[in-house]
């Protein structure tokens, strides 16, 4: 089941002494992210937080969220992390999200075997490598077309090399 509530980042320090928070933000498009109303500061959507305003910054964005006036009150919300409504989001059909890729089986896409389960997408500069959690541990599969063949809603489709789940 899709989770309603997505992480879409988190807050790492305040900025100025007005109630602004620097935020560090996971999506594909910051144009995306500023089109955002609302966060949420919990994974059920009862801590909401209309967004006044938002803009870039170095490694993010930085967010006014209204009431939250002081640097203190901004203080209080350093290190938590933020969520967006899956609703507030515009995917597009032929889009999934990282999140929904979690705990899907990864299966063999020439014979049907499954390898595993994906454990988590790791960020590295060439690719995102898949971390599929194995019967016997964890192995690495660099997110290419080489290797990952084909994504659905409920699998991922792979085609290793040899030795690679072994």
């Amino acid at each position: 089941m899709k989770q309603k509530f997505i992480e879409q980042g988190y807050i790492s320090a305040t900025h100025g002494v007005r109630g602004e928070v620097k935020l560090v933000v996971w999506c594909d498009d910051m144009a995306d992210f500023f089109r955002l109303k609302k966060l949420y500061l919990d994974s059920e959507g009862k801590k909401k937080y209309d967004i006044q305003s938002s803009h870039g910054s170095k490694n993010g964005a930085v967010v006014k969220f209204a009431g939250v006036d002081t640097v203190e009150d901004a203080a209080r919300l350093k290190g938590g992390t933020v969520y967006v409504d899956r609703d507030d989001l515009d995917i597009p059909d032929d889009r999934i999200l990282v999140c929904d890729l979690i705990g899907l089986p990864v299966i063999d896409a020439d014979s049907g075997k499954i390898y595993g389960t994906l454990l988590s997408v790791e960020e590295y500069p060439a690719s995102d490598i898949y971390m599929v959690k194995t019967g016997s541990g964890v192995v690495q599969v660099p997110d290419v077309p080489q290797f990952i063949k084909k994504l659905t809603d409920t699998a991922i489709y792979i085609t290793p090399i040899q030795g690679m789940f072994e």
